[in-house]
């Protein structure tokens, strides 16, 4: 193939060639090459000036990624292969990030865990954010989460997690708490102490709210229910919501 035409753009170089195919190249690239009008190229050359365009510009395509915001190593990878680009290819763009410490699996998963650990998150939701991310298990089991950690943040969720869920009765408000902690990420031990920790109501409180419930389950409950039928249906229902049984008795009587 020979060299008809080269044509200087702004960012890029177009080549023309003797059976009328066009080639648009990286500056980068074309400065790497020595090509001239009349020059003849073999298919070997030809075929490493595109790989060499294909690699260049797959590279500043994940450079101009990265500077948006942060990335694993898989994450990257599932960027570039959708710019179907080969292994070959990615490969050697992967290594460029790495050697400038663009990217860096190992550091981005401990900036992961500070931004958590700030929102109070418990270690298994941690866990999976971070691996949601495309983190591997090899730099997720170098983190390390320390029992006193966990509690504290535990402990900040606690007087949030109390005003959200202060409409129940005490029995139902620690059963919410307790699901809520397990859904924050943290283990059984420590969601069970904090629930310990719920300041108990006072018997007024708890009436009110048995008072409260028994109307708004007895109004559903007689649409349908009657008589003794009724009284036991209510009786269940309020049970399942946590009331002492001799408490809803005396209510229902």
């Amino acid at each position: 193939m020979k060299i008809t035409k080269i044509k200087i753009l702004k960012n890029k170089v177009s080549i023309t060639f003797d059976n009328k195919s066009k080639l648009s190249i990286d500056k980068n690239v074309y400065t790497n090459f020595y090509l001239y009008e009349g020059k003849e190229i073999d298919k070997k050359e030809y075929k490493s000036l595109i790989d060499l365009n294909n690699s260049n510009a797959l590279l500043e395509y994940a450079l101009k990624v990265r500077a948006k915001s942060l990335y694993s190593e898989y994450q990257m990878r599932e960027k570039l292969y959708k710019k179907e680009a080969n292994k070959k290819e990615i490969d050697k763009v992967i290594k460029i990030l790495k050697g400038y410490d663009l990217i860096n699996d190992e550091a981005y998963a401990r900036d992961l865990l500070e931004y958590y650990n700030s929102l109070n998150y418990g270690k298994n939701k941690i866990i999976h954010k971070i691996s949601e991310k495309g983190i591997f298990d090899k730099e997720i089991n170098k983190l390390s989460f320390p029992a006193s950690i966990e509690r504290k943040k535990a402990n900040n969720n606690l007087s949030k997690l109390e005003k959200k869920y202060d409409k129940y009765n005490y029995s139902s408000k620690k059963s919410h708490i307790y699901n809520a902690y397990i859904q924050l990420g943290f283990d059984n031990d420590i969601s069970s102490e904090m629930i310990n920790k719920i300041s108990k109501p006072d018997s007024k409180s708890e009436k009110e709210k048995l008072q409260s419930d028994y109307k708004k389950v007895k109004t559903r409950l007689e649409r349908k229910y009657q008589g003794k039928e009724l009284k036991q249906k209510i009786i269940q229902s309020l049970m399942q919501k946590g009331y002492r049984l001799n408490d809803i008795i005396n209510l229902v009587k």
